[in-house]
């Protein structure tokens, strides 16, 4: 049997072939999961350098895969993994969640707007079967640039918490309070900041040896302020399923005319 022969196949860029599995416990076969803990670990500590590959070996455990509702791989031609997102779909605080587990992108590949093409892959179709309910994506990171590429994606500034300086709404409290309960967190999250103390004790420096930057340098300071190298925000953004299937409809349009005036949008991934 060929690797990957249980994944939807879409396609990504010149080079690279980009997999989707949204039921792993049946798609991913032994000998794909084998090929990933020989693979994943090595790139993932790339994209993510204060981890280790035993940190990955253990992210990649049966139990755990098998829990994810969507993982989206994109391989070179080697079946060598360049990027990925997971995801879960969850309750949370009586709302329906979007999960973002852990998303990447290797060093190489930085950049090119390829870890939006990707968590689009797995998000759209969450979106499209929650209508004409919000959506609420939901994520831990201590990330500043995962923080503005997702609270950019929704196209409007009130619909993204935490926020320099905002409140959060007790509705929003309760999603973080459910989302660091399930990371077994949930005494070192404070409600009134969405910030967890310590989230990631399972390394010694947290995910990075140097925190990521942004392209907003008011985000990047704000990030800086209010967080340890160990700490992250719960990140709560909610998406409106008939904006949202608008936005992705006039997609092509935008892409089109920022070839034209050269722009280039960053995206990133996300903090597992």
């Amino acid at each position: 049997m060929s690797l990957f022969a249980g994944a939807q196949r879409f396609p990504v860029r010149a080079g690279l072939t980009g997999l989707l599995w949204t039921r792993l416990d049946t798609q991913l076969t032994q000998p794909d999961r084998a090929h990933l803990r020989n693979t994943f670990p090595a790139v993932a500590v790339q994209a993510f350098t204060g981890t280790t590959e035993e940190f990955w070996t253990t992210w990649l455990a049966d139990e755990k895969l098998d829990e994810l509702s969507g993982l989206v791989l994109v391989v070179d031609h080697d079946h060598q993994p360049v990027a990925w997102v997971a995801s879960n779909l969850r309750r949370f605080g009586g709302r329906k969640c979007f999960y973002a587990n852990s998303a990447g992108v290797h060093p190489a590949y930085q950049g090119t707007g390829l870890s939006s093409t990707i968590w689009r892959v797995l998000l759209r179709s969450a979106i499209i079967r929650s209508a004409p309910r919000t959506l609420y994506a939901v994520m831990r990171t201590g990330n500043p640039l995962v923080y503005s590429a997702w609270s950019a994606a929704t196209g409007r500034t009130d619909t993204t918490w935490p926020t320099p300086g905002g409140t959060v709404p007790e509705s929003v409290r309760r999603i973080a309070a459910d989302a660091a309960d399930s990371l077994g967190q949930a005494d070192r999250l404070d409600p009134s900041t969405l910030i967890i103390s310590d989230a990631y004790d399972t390394t010694q420096s947290g995910l990075y040896t140097e925190r990521p930057t942004s392209d907003q340098t008011a985000i990047d300071d704000w990030f800086g302020t209010i967080l340890g190298p160990r700490d992250a925000v719960v990140l709560v953004v909610a998406f409106y399923p008939l904006r949202a299937m608008l936005a992705e409809s006039l997609r092509p349009l935008r892409r089109a005319a920022a070839r034209r005036t050269g722009k280039v949008v960053r995206r990133a991934g996300v903090d597992s």
